[in-house]
């Protein structure tokens, strides 16, 4: 006897993703269906949020978490990527890319998130240093990446900072997160500056 049709019927499970960046404390792959539970455990804090704009969820859910997947893997190329654990299975962060548009089209905007189990090990700025440069061979066309901090989130301007990136200017009172107003400082970070390349 042959094997049902329902069982026919059923897809293969989709392979975990192969890393991009493999680091000497975490690596940094593709996003898969299989993340959602650990990035939930990850990423619902409010010390994440607060740091982010509205559109990261706060509470992080499931279906926050499935709705980012579906997005991040939606249409090449990809963008935005998991940071896990060298084991593969413990999520610790995302990071990803947004191109801006029309006459900065050259330009895409960096972002990134460590759950607070893993902050104080240096793990963003190793991150940051390696997907800028991954972010420049990958995306010929990119000439300058961006990142824009809250002035009182002096953690990630120090990340920044330590990556390589330039403070390139204040925007004051710029920004209005959970009632209050604050300044976002921009940091900018160059191809060649990243590189080692001549404009």
């Amino acid at each position: 006897m042959g094997p049902s049709s329902e069982s026919q019927l059923q897809p293969a499970p989709a392979s975990i993703p192969t890393p991009i960046l493999t680091l000497p404390n975490c690596l940094v792959r593709a996003y898969h269906p299989q993340d959602a539970e650990q990035m939930v455990l990850a990423a619902n804090s409010p010390l994440i949020a607060k740091n982010m704009r509205n559109t990261f969820p706060s509470p992080y859910t499931l279906d926050s978490a499935n709705n980012w997947i579906n997005l991040a893997t939606s249409s090449p190329p990809m963008r935005n990527f998991g940071i896990l654990a060298p084991d593969g299975q413990t999520f610790l962060g995302g990071v990803g890319l947004r191109p801006l548009v029309d006459i900065e089209c050259r330009t895409y905007e960096v972002g990134y998130w460590i759950a607070p189990s893993a902050w104080g090990r240096g793990l963003a700025t190793e991150v940051l240093k390696a997907f800028s440069r991954w972010a420049f061979e990958t995306f010929e066309d990119v000439l300058r990446l961006e990142a824009g901090v809250f002035a009182t989130n002096l953690a990630s301007a120090k990340v920044l900072s330590k990556a390589g990136f330039v403070h390139e200017g204040t925007r004051r009172r710029a920004i209005w997160k959970n009632g209050e107003v604050l300044d976002i400082r921009i940091y900018g970070l160059l191809r060649e500056e990243c590189l080692g390349e001549q404009s």
